[in-house]
């Protein structure tokens, strides 16, 4: 339970409110004097402050100024005569939780005290949670610009290894066996394929940094599609898998960046392609993530339907031009 100093040198009131809040459940301590309280604050640590406004020694809000000054965290409720309010409410403003005006009931002091303590409480948790959310929000932008940084630096040796493989490939250094070829040409289709991950790598950091300048075009599903079939045919034959592109008649264009509503049915057709074996090994979930982000810039939604033994449905919506 929390602790409350109780200082009031009207002896009687002091020691009827530290009796009370003892059976409440607080550690109640009371003071006779602003001197005898600070000294008390040196040995022992309170979460509340409950101070009459005139003392001996030294007013309520001196005494509440000297405790900020090493508690800033602690409650402070001032008790006040009638006739000193306005003296009250500049304390509020001084930095007081509350105050309670004399004469009191019980009830209203452990409703005043009760109330301070929660509103502290969900201040201080609003300061956790501001300082958590700063913390992930450095952590994010640590990871977005890595993953930036890696990706920018894995472009220039990739576009060397592509330059080299086309000329081995091409015989610029001498007629290969087969079995080079082969092998060549498999280190080519890998070299493609890390290359199609650091371009989602790219352009997700892009999408959640939002730095993407977009040139809305009419863009033709029909034509989008048999271009990704054109360039996936490699990898279909690879795997064995056949694609199949269906358009309905009359089907409008899209409003729409291009070159990314293209990687959004890329990659879910690549998806498909790579991971169509009911026990085959998944991916990293990039391409869909990227897919999502790009249609959620485009007013879009992604869904996804699947069920045991039925295999999946990506369902994409796009908004229908006016």
């Amino acid at each position: 339970m929390a602790s409350i100093l109780i200082v009031d040198d009207e002896l009687g009131l002091q020691t009827s409110l530290v009796k009370a809040f003892a059976i409440e459940g607080y550690r109640a301590v009371g003071a006779g004097s602003a001197t005898e309280a600070l000294r008390l604050l040196e040995g022992a640590a309170f979460d509340v402050l409950l101070t009459d406004l005139l003392l001996p020694d030294l007013d309520g809000i001196a005494l509440m100024e000297r405790v900020r000054q090493r508690f800033p965290s602690m409650v402070v409720i001032l008790m006040t005569g009638g006739a000193t309010v306005e003296s009250a409410v500049r304390a509020l403003k001084g930095g007081a939780s509350d105050y309670i005006v004399k004469p009191f009931t019980l009830v209203e002091i452990f409703h005043t005290v009760g109330r301070a303590l929660e509103q502290q409480r969900l201040k201080q948790e609003n300061v956790q949670l501001n300082e958590i959310n700063r913390r992930l929000q450095e952590i994010d932008q640590i990871k977005s610009n890595l993953l930036s940084a890696i990706t920018h630096e894995f472009r220039t040796p990739l576009t060397v290894m592509h330059g080299w493989l086309d000329l081995l490939l091409g015989n610029d250094f001498g007629r290969l066996t087969g079995r080079q070829q082969e092998s060549l040409s498999a280190v080519r289709n890998s070299a493609v394929r890390l290359g199609r991950l650091i371009s989602n790598l790219l352009v997700f950091v892009e999408e959640n940094r939002g730095q993407v300048t977009r040139q809305r075009v009419p863009v033709s599903l029909a034509d989008l599609l048999r271009d990704i079939e054109g360039e996936l045919a490699l990898d279909c034959a690879e795997r064995r898998v056949r694609y199949q592109v269906e358009i309905a008649p009359g089907l409008p264009t899209f409003l729409a960046d291009a070159d990314r509503l293209r990687l959004v049915f890329f990659n879910l057709v690549e998806n498909a392609i790579k991971f169509n074996e009911p026990d085959g090994a998944g991916g990293l979930g990039l391409g869909l993530a990227v897919a999502r982000s790009i249609l959620d810039a485009h007013g879009g939604q992604l869904a996804v339907e699947s069920g045991r033994g039925e295999g999946t449905t990506m369902r994409v919506h796009l908004p229908v031009p006016p």
